[in-house]
């Protein structure tokens, strides 16, 4: 398995010890936004992250390459979701806060490719850093405005090849970070019971 893995630093008192969080970002092949080609994940676990990041082979013709770049040549030896799942499922517990920006769409391809192989993905809790924008940045829960990854990384001064798994994670939890340092805010009040 392709598995690049490093250590990524950890802003300190922004994530309570007694959570697990996972961030994710999916790049899809496709749309029916059913396939994952490539999965950028975070595990922020006792204070320390860990980044995670590969191809993975949807099994299906890719049409989004003109998006992310990735073509079907580029999968061949890449894992199947169900072979890196089974890996990742390992280092991740049971209730742990699934992390994305605009998590409906994130959550939503992980449910529908981990089902096609019987695995069920329900994290116990959710954050979206769209919700933690729209307070901190309109003081606003329901106002639109931008909330776009690469808008939000360009305001706050965060670094983001857009559409690269591995570069939209990090610069999600780097924006969600530094909104709740501009906006003072705990990481609690922005989670939701999951399921």
């Amino acid at each position: 398995m392709e598995n690049t893995s490093a250590k990524l630093n950890c802003t300190d008192n922004i994530y309570p010890t007694d959570k697990t969080f996972v961030f994710v970002d999916v790049e899809t092949a496709n749309f029916a936004n059913d396939r994952i080609c490539a999965i950028g994940l975070i595990l922020v676990k006792d204070g320390k992250s860990t980044g995670y990041y590969t191809l993975i082979n949807p099994q299906t013709h890719i049409t989004f390459t003109y998006i992310h770049g990735i073509s079907d040549c580029d999968v061949v030896n890449a894992p199947t979701i169900d072979q890196y799942w089974q890996v990742m499922s390992k280092l991740i517990p049971s209730e742990f806060v699934f992390v994305a920006h605009n998590y409906r769409f994130d959550l939503s391809v992980m449910k529908k490719d981990l089902g096609r192989f019987g695995y069920e993905f329900n994290p116990t809790e959710l954050l979206d850093t769209m919700w933690v924008a729209r307070d901190v940045l309109y003081n606003s829960r329901t106002v639109k405005g931008d909330l776009r990854l690469n808008t939000l990384s360009e305001r706050l001064g965060v670094q983001l090849n857009h559409h690269n798994a591995a570069s939209d994670i990090m610069a999600t939890k780097e924006v969600l970070e530094k909104l709740l340092v501009l906006g003072n805010r705990r990481i609690e009040e922005f989670i939701r019971t999951g399921r």
